[in-house]
């Protein structure tokens, strides 16, 4: 049994990439740690001991905010990191961005002898580029760029979530032999298809979860339920998450009249996620065009899609990359009107819900958390230096469901 550290900059319950990866080899039989912030869900959930760090996610405008909320965070993870090592070393420490620097608060305990792996969730360079633009924008993801390259050199793997990412990392200089993907697939335990979608009354239910951004365009969707409101009776929008567009988004539905049809829900914990979606007749993932959406396999598609949910999606690079015209109906990023004509357009065609559905979900299972945990667990043995990978925890599961 190995003792295996994460840190995290994030709330556990509600992050389903770390619970995921935590929970895979807690299963296995590993000693897992996770330093995160503390939501009050307790010590220890499915195995995994938990060690909240008391404070507040920042997610506003203000880089020096950033900066200070980050700063405290890792500085108290290394302290209790290094703390923990003391007493007993661990093997493995996971360290998961953003930001890439993260990767400094297990440097001590790498001295120790422990293995580091960098998770690397999202490319912060070009987001730090779209958030706060300009020459300083510039500036300071080129700078982000430099900060990249270091702390993978800190690591002794990275991991991508996708092709595409693993070739942004090539690009930017982090050597070949320390990538590894490991995508973000849904836990096939949560994120089960729906027999089929139950009916709310005569509502044409659509859906938008997640983090709420500007540049994740939840403008655009309320914008495009405006319009289509107007051709869609009982038409309502499903608004699930936080973040810093939160109230601005709300201002704008209220703007436009849209009250009675978009409803703003709190973010929820991973497992509680699928039935706040049964009865969603279509999910969106209404993004803008930038560098880092280009970048982006967004994980509410991956969701919608392990569902059975058909998805709306904005034509970017890496969603093309992965998912035919054939699974997720496309429109222009940005285009409102567009956006719309996609909503009425499946609204008036179940036929066409159907065929998009059954093929995205072709898609998750070519690259579900079956591949991807056996993936995972065959790296972080193969930095235990264990030549006989242990048994895949969801092969597992998925025999007991089989008995």
């Amino acid at each position: 049994m190995a003792r295996i550290l994460v840190i995290a900059y994030t709330t556990y319950i509600h992050d389903g990439r770390v619970k995921r990866h935590a929970e895979a080899l807690a299963r296995r039989g590993d000693h897992v740690d996770v330093i995160c912030l503390d939501s009050g869900q307790g010590a220890n959930v499915n195995g995994v001991n938990l060690i909240g760090i008391r404070m507040p996610r920042y997610r506003g405008a203000s880089r020096a905010r950033y900066l200070r909320s980050y700063a405290r965070f890792f500085t108290l993870a290394t302290w209790t990191a290094l703390r923990m090592s003391l007493r007993k070393r661990y093997d493995l420490a996971i360290v998961c961005t953003m930001p890439d620097a993260a990767v400094l608060s297990a440097l001590p305990i790498k001295y120790l002898g422990t293995k580091v792996i960098l998770d690397v969730h999202d490319t912060m360079p070009e987001l730090y580029r779209d958030k706060f633009g300009g020459r300083r924008g510039a500036l300071g993801a080129r700078l982000l760029m430099a900060g990249e390259r270091a702390s993978a050199a800190c690591a002794d793997r990275v991991l991508a979530v996708h092709e595409l990412h693993r070739a942004r990392l090539l690009a930017s200089g982090v050597p070949t032999r320390k990538i590894a993907i490991v995508m973000n697939a849904p836990d096939p335990e949560i994120f089960r298809p729906l027999s089929k979608n139950v009916a709310r009354g005569n509502a044409f239910t659509i859906a938008c979860h997640g983090t709420l951004t500007r540049r994740l365009g939840l403008d655009i969707a309320i914008e495009a339920v405006g319009l289509a409101r107007r051709n869609i009776p009982g038409l309502r929008f499903l608004v699930m998450g936080t973040g810093d567009y939160l109230e601005r988004a709300r201002e704008l539905a209220a703007q436009l009249g849209l009250g009675d049809c978009v409803m703003f829900l709190p973010p929820v914990p991973v497992e509680r996620l699928p039935a706040m979606l049964t009865g969603v007749d279509v999910g969106l993932v209404p993004n803008r065009a930038s560098s880092a959406t280009h970048l982006m396999l967004p994980v509410k598609l991956l969701d919608y899609a392990a569902m059975g949910i058909p998805t709306i999606a904005a034509r970017l690079r890496t969603i093309e990359h992965y998912f035919r015209p054939d699974a997720v109906r496309f429109f222009e990023p940005g285009d409102s009107q567009d956006l719309a004509m996609a909503i009425e357009g499946l609204y008036r065609d179940p036929e066409q819900r159907v065929r998009l559905a059954r093929n995205a979900r072709q898609v998750i299972d070519a690259i579900g958390w079956h591949v991807q945990s056996e993936e995972y667990c065959r790296l972080v043995d193969s930095l235990l230096g264990i030549s006989q990978p242990n048994i895949n925890p969801y092969a597992i599961a998925a025999g007991k469901r089989g008995t």
